[in-house]
Protein backbone atom coordinates (compact mmCIF):
# COMPACT_ATOMS: atom_id res chain seq x y z
CA UNK A 1 0.00 0.00 0.00
CA UNK A 2 1.70 3.48 -0.43
CA UNK A 3 2.63 5.49 2.31
CA UNK A 4 1.16 8.98 2.16
CA UNK A 5 4.23 11.14 2.68
CA UNK A 6 3.14 14.34 4.96
CA UNK A 7 4.61 17.78 3.95
CA UNK A 8 4.90 21.30 5.17
CA UNK A 9 3.11 23.62 3.74
CA UNK A 10 5.27 25.77 1.73
CA UNK A 11 6.38 29.34 3.62
CA UNK A 12 4.74 32.19 1.04
CA UNK A 13 6.59 34.21 -0.12
CA UNK A 14 4.30 37.30 0.80
CA UNK A 15 2.90 38.07 3.93
CA UNK A 16 -0.68 39.15 3.54
CA UNK A 17 -2.22 42.65 4.35
CA UNK A 18 -3.11 43.23 8.14
CA UNK A 19 -0.99 40.73 11.26
CA UNK A 20 1.24 43.75 11.82
CA UNK A 21 2.14 44.45 7.96
CA UNK A 22 2.59 48.45 8.62
CA UNK A 23 5.51 47.57 11.34
CA UNK A 24 6.63 45.34 9.17
CA UNK A 25 7.07 47.75 6.36
CA UNK A 26 8.23 50.45 8.84
CA UNK A 27 10.94 48.49 10.00
CA UNK A 28 11.99 47.58 6.38
CA UNK A 29 11.90 51.37 5.36
CA UNK A 30 14.20 52.05 8.63
CA UNK A 31 16.76 49.66 7.31
CA UNK A 32 16.60 50.47 3.77
CA UNK A 33 16.81 53.82 4.27
CA UNK A 34 20.06 53.60 6.65
CA UNK A 35 21.59 50.92 4.05
CA UNK A 36 20.57 53.07 0.84
CA UNK A 37 19.18 56.11 1.46
CA UNK A 38 15.67 57.67 1.02
CA UNK A 39 16.31 58.96 -2.35
CA UNK A 40 17.70 55.14 -3.38
CA UNK A 41 14.65 52.92 -1.72
CA UNK A 42 11.53 52.63 -3.61
CA UNK A 43 7.80 51.79 -2.40
CA UNK A 44 8.71 47.94 -4.90
CA UNK A 45 12.24 48.05 -2.41
CA UNK A 46 10.37 48.38 1.37
CA UNK A 47 8.03 45.63 -0.02
CA UNK A 48 10.49 43.32 -1.05
CA UNK A 49 12.28 44.08 2.06
CA UNK A 50 8.76 43.12 4.36
CA UNK A 51 7.92 40.12 2.19
CA UNK A 52 4.42 42.28 1.92
CA UNK A 53 2.71 43.23 -1.74
CA UNK A 54 3.46 46.44 -3.05
CA UNK A 55 -0.25 46.98 -2.74
CA UNK A 56 -0.06 46.74 0.75
CA UNK A 57 2.54 49.23 1.35
CA UNK A 58 0.27 51.52 -0.73
CA UNK A 59 -2.85 50.34 0.98
CA UNK A 60 -0.65 51.20 4.70
CA UNK A 61 1.00 54.32 3.45
CA UNK A 62 -0.01 55.72 0.01
CA UNK A 63 3.50 57.01 -0.72
CA UNK A 64 6.97 57.17 0.15
CA UNK A 65 6.46 60.31 1.87
CA UNK A 66 3.89 59.22 4.02
CA UNK A 67 6.52 56.54 4.89
CA UNK A 68 8.96 59.14 6.27
CA UNK A 69 6.28 60.92 7.75
CA UNK A 70 5.64 57.54 9.93
CA UNK A 71 8.93 56.95 10.82
CA UNK A 72 9.42 60.72 11.74
CA UNK A 73 6.32 60.48 13.37
CA UNK A 74 7.84 57.77 15.99
CA UNK A 75 10.56 60.23 16.47
CA UNK A 76 8.51 63.16 17.03
CA UNK A 77 6.39 61.07 19.43
CA UNK A 78 9.26 60.21 21.89
CA UNK A 79 10.59 63.36 21.56
CA UNK A 80 7.27 64.56 23.10
CA UNK A 81 7.32 61.51 25.74
CA UNK A 82 10.41 63.06 26.62
CA UNK A 83 9.26 67.00 27.33
CA UNK A 84 6.19 65.37 28.87
CA UNK A 85 8.14 64.18 31.62
CA UNK A 86 10.55 67.16 31.92
CA UNK A 87 6.79 69.18 32.35
CA UNK A 88 5.81 66.43 34.98
CA UNK A 89 8.89 67.38 36.69
CA UNK A 90 8.59 70.19 38.90
CA UNK A 91 11.13 69.78 41.07
CA UNK A 92 14.03 69.96 39.24
CA UNK A 93 15.38 73.51 37.95
CA UNK A 94 14.76 74.42 34.80
CA UNK A 95 18.79 74.45 33.71
CA UNK A 96 18.48 70.74 34.78
CA UNK A 97 15.77 69.49 32.57
CA UNK A 98 17.15 71.11 29.36
CA UNK A 99 20.01 69.85 30.02
CA UNK A 100 19.15 66.52 30.93
CA UNK A 101 16.78 67.15 27.23
CA UNK A 102 19.57 67.40 24.98
CA UNK A 103 21.54 64.63 26.81
CA UNK A 104 18.66 62.01 25.70
CA UNK A 105 18.17 63.42 22.83
CA UNK A 106 21.79 62.51 22.12
CA UNK A 107 21.66 58.87 23.45
CA UNK A 108 18.55 58.25 21.45
CA UNK A 109 20.01 59.53 18.06
CA UNK A 110 23.41 57.96 18.47
CA UNK A 111 21.83 54.52 18.51
CA UNK A 112 20.40 55.49 15.01
CA UNK A 113 23.05 57.13 13.39
CA UNK A 114 23.00 55.59 10.39
CA UNK A 115 19.31 56.28 9.30
CA UNK A 116 19.35 59.54 10.50
CA UNK A 117 22.16 60.45 8.70
CA UNK A 118 19.99 59.58 5.40
CA UNK A 119 16.72 61.02 6.58
CA UNK A 120 17.36 64.25 9.10
CA UNK A 121 17.10 66.88 6.56
CA UNK A 122 13.83 65.06 5.53
CA UNK A 123 12.97 64.62 8.88
CA UNK A 124 13.32 68.35 9.65
CA UNK A 125 11.73 69.89 6.75
CA UNK A 126 7.84 67.53 7.58
CA UNK A 127 8.49 68.06 11.36
CA UNK A 128 8.76 71.81 10.28
CA UNK A 129 5.34 72.37 8.63
CA UNK A 130 6.86 72.64 5.16
CA UNK A 131 5.12 69.20 4.47
CA UNK A 132 1.73 69.63 5.50
CA UNK A 133 0.43 65.85 4.97
CA UNK A 134 0.96 63.21 7.61
CA UNK A 135 1.22 62.80 11.33
CA UNK A 136 4.36 64.59 12.37
CA UNK A 137 3.48 68.68 11.57
CA UNK A 138 0.60 67.75 14.93
CA UNK A 139 3.05 66.05 16.30
CA UNK A 140 6.11 69.46 16.09
CA UNK A 141 3.28 71.22 17.35
CA UNK A 142 2.72 69.96 20.41
CA UNK A 143 6.19 69.54 21.08
CA UNK A 144 6.64 73.18 20.61
CA UNK A 145 3.61 74.16 22.80
CA UNK A 146 5.27 71.55 25.54
CA UNK A 147 8.63 73.37 25.11
CA UNK A 148 7.01 76.85 25.52
CA UNK A 149 5.36 75.60 28.63
CA UNK A 150 8.38 74.45 30.45
CA UNK A 151 9.99 78.01 29.76
CA UNK A 152 6.99 79.85 30.91
CA UNK A 153 7.18 78.14 34.41
CA UNK A 154 11.02 78.49 34.11
CA UNK A 155 10.60 82.49 33.72
CA UNK A 156 7.88 82.39 36.35
CA UNK A 157 10.19 80.32 38.77
CA UNK A 158 13.12 83.20 38.23
CA UNK A 159 15.10 80.78 36.54
CA UNK A 160 14.97 82.29 33.25
CA UNK A 161 15.42 85.47 31.70
CA UNK A 162 11.99 87.44 30.62
CA UNK A 163 13.71 89.41 28.22
CA UNK A 164 12.20 87.41 25.42
CA UNK A 165 9.22 85.77 25.24
CA UNK A 166 9.21 81.69 26.24
CA UNK A 167 8.10 80.66 22.39
CA UNK A 168 11.78 82.49 21.16
CA UNK A 169 13.46 80.57 24.13
CA UNK A 170 11.80 77.63 21.96
CA UNK A 171 12.54 78.77 18.47
CA UNK A 172 16.10 78.81 19.95
CA UNK A 173 16.18 75.69 21.65
CA UNK A 174 15.19 73.35 18.48
CA UNK A 175 17.05 75.47 16.07
CA UNK A 176 20.12 74.80 18.10
CA UNK A 177 19.29 71.44 18.95
CA UNK A 178 19.16 70.84 14.79
CA UNK A 179 21.81 72.78 14.64
CA UNK A 180 23.97 70.63 16.78
CA UNK A 181 22.67 67.43 15.62
CA UNK A 182 23.18 68.12 11.59
CA UNK A 183 26.98 68.99 12.35
CA UNK A 184 27.17 65.83 13.61
CA UNK A 185 25.74 63.53 11.42
CA UNK A 186 27.88 65.48 8.72
CA UNK A 187 31.24 64.33 10.59
CA UNK A 188 32.89 61.64 8.77
CA UNK A 189 34.54 60.18 12.23
CA UNK A 190 31.87 58.60 14.45
CA UNK A 191 32.89 60.63 17.12
CA UNK A 192 29.89 60.64 20.26
CA UNK A 193 26.76 63.18 20.19
CA UNK A 194 26.51 64.08 23.99
CA UNK A 195 29.07 65.93 24.75
CA UNK A 196 28.62 67.89 21.43
CA UNK A 197 24.98 68.53 22.59
CA UNK A 198 26.50 68.88 26.25
CA UNK A 199 27.97 71.62 24.73
CA UNK A 200 25.32 73.72 23.12
CA UNK A 201 23.13 73.24 26.04
CA UNK A 202 25.29 75.32 27.43
CA UNK A 203 25.22 77.86 24.98
CA UNK A 204 21.64 77.77 25.13
CA UNK A 205 21.91 78.29 28.91
CA UNK A 206 23.97 81.35 28.92
CA UNK A 207 21.75 83.10 26.83
CA UNK A 208 18.58 82.42 28.94
CA UNK A 209 19.18 81.43 32.62
CA UNK A 210 18.75 84.84 34.70
CA UNK A 211 22.05 86.42 35.33
CA UNK A 212 22.63 87.46 39.20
Amino acid sequence: MATTRSRQAPRPDKRTYGEGSRELILEAARKLFARRGLHETSMSDIADEARVSRATVFNQFGSRHLVLDAITARTLEGYCDLLDRAVLDESSPTPDLVRRLFSEMGRRLEANRALYREIFGEIRKISMGLEAEGESPVLRRKAFDLLVGIFRRGQARGELARAQSPEVFATAFDSLLAGAITQWLKQRQKAPLQPLLAAFAEVFLAGVVTRD
